[in-house]
């Protein structure tokens, strides 16, 4: 059943019931004629409510023009005086203009105090997720500075047991271990650093279509990489940007797809850069396992992963770094072929 007649079917309906009441009254029963006139402003009242000024005044038109002929003697007759039926008729479209001008002036208002409290609810999320964000960032950089110097006497201890020459020997591989594991710690401190101290942006002209390609490239070489694919608009995509802040936006996303889609046997990742409404929309697909609604939810959020390795900085120094640019990252609602995750950043508007 179509929208349109579900909300118009009990309008229909009414119209029709008074209509046949109307044309099936014996002509002397001026009483019930002149209750039938006045039925007639009920449909067309709760058209108005239904559709606004369209629907109340398109009610009152089709209620004139099946009430014209039994008003004026064309089929059967309403024995009421001329003047009154035409004023009736009047009024009819008087009321369901009025009434619908009326329920679309409520609707505005009604649409204007729901963007506003989404607004609001938007600024308070915001202003919440920054001020959690400016704490877990001051946290996490003392942290990892305590961390990082007795890492560089582990790392400093382990070196110098590994000049021994003992490779082969149990010994010789546990040290190799420490090495690996003080090296991927210190990776990671590296990410809570830059996470929590972000250098100051330098800002200058790119290309976002050289970026995405980059991007293709360096996923390309990845181990266990997935097919890649790319594709970008043929006019530029100029932003005003850091350049080495947007690779590592754009790096974050790409191997993130690529560590989702690369699980599969036919993994993909599809990289494509359009320009969108004044913004340079990179688009990052893949067909892995794509986002939970949890995921979805914490978009941005430090700490959260769903990776066992993961330490869930990634997204969220990317959210960080393309709000910072006046731009954002965002995700599809639901797929059930992979992820899509878009990087929106703002057009130079100086580039022409």
């Amino acid at each position: 059943m179509k929208p349109w007649f579900r909300r118009y079917a009990i309008v229909a309906l009414m119209v029709l019931i008074v209509t046949l009441m109307h044309y099936n009254t014996a002509m002397h029963i001026h009483a019930a004629h002149g209750i039938y006139r006045r039925l007639y402003y009920f449909p067309i009242i709760i058209a108005a409510f239904r559709g606004g000024r369209s629907g109340g005044l398109g009610t009152a038109l089709v209620v004139c023009a099946v009430y014209l002929p039994h008003a004026f003697g064309l089929i059967g007759h309403d024995p009421g005086a001329t003047l009154e039926k035409v004023l009736e008729m009047v009024l009819y479209v008087a009321i369901g203009l009025v009434a619908g001008v009326l329920e679309d002036r409520e609707r505005r208002t009604r649409r204007r105090l729901q963007e506003s409290l989404d607004e609001r609810e938007r600024l308070e999320r915001e202003l919440v997720s920054r001020e959690r964000l400016a704490a877990v960032g001051q946290l996490s950089a003392g942290l990892a500075h305590e961390i990082r110097n007795p890492l560089a006497s582990i790392k400093g201890a382990a070196d110098v047991l590994g000049d021994t020459g003992e490779a082969d020997s149990p010994r010789g591989r546990m040290v190799a271990i420490i090495r690996e594991e003080a090296a991927r710690l210190n990776d990671v401190l590296g990410r809570f650093l830059a996470f929590a101290r972000p250098r100051p942006a330098d800002p200058r002209r790119l290309d976002v279509r050289d970026e995405a390609a980059r991007l293709g490239d360096l996923l390309e070489h990845r181990d266990e990489a997935p097919r890649i694919v790319v594709t970008v608009a043929s006019d530029p995509l100029l932003v005003l940007g850091d350049i080495d802040q947007i690779r590592q936006l754009l790096l974050n996303v790409g191997v993130n797809a690529a560590q989702a889609a690369g699980a599969a046997p036919d993994g993909e990742v599809r990289i494509d850069a359009r320009r969108d409404r004044g913004r340079a929309v990179v688009t990052i697909t893949d067909n892995g396992p794509g986002f939970t609604d949890e995921a979805r939810e914490n978009l941005g959020n430090p700490f959260f992963t769903t990776r066992d390795q993961g330490t869930g900085l990634g997204l969220a120094t990317s959210v960080r770094i393309a709000r910072d640019h006046g731009g954002d990252v965002s995700v599809d609602e639901a797929r059930d072929d992979g992820a899509r995750v878009r990087v929106c950043l703002p057009l130079d508007p100086e580039a022409g």
